[in-house]
């Protein structure tokens, strides 16, 4: 029997929340856009993949806002001390 709180189709989410600075992965509900069990903080490993692509293809991404800004995110391979490297050195 269907319930108004049965939900036969979750969506896979990656969110950021502000309270705690971290980026969590799973299943939410569509109908109330709850999680649908345990959130993973997946952090580390999102930055990461990130970076890395960035790194690698040389690119930028731009993200736009409605307020006609934008977001411009990069990456570059560094040494200990933040100096920028190549990426044969790595």
């Amino acid at each position: 029997m269907r319930t108004p709180m049965h939900n036969d189709n979750p969506e896979y989410r990656v969110a950021y929340t502000s309270i705690s600075g971290r980026l969590y992965a799973g299943f939410v509900r569509r109908d109330n856009g709850k999680w649908q069990g345990q959130p993973h903080d997946v952090t580390d490993q999102a930055m990461l993949a990130v970076g890395l692509r960035l790194s690698r293809e040389g690119n930028d991404i731009l993200f736009p806002f409605p307020d006609d800004r934008w977001l411009r995110i990069s990456a570059f391979y560094c040494d200990a001390e933040g100096a920028e490297v190549s990426d044969e050195q790595v």
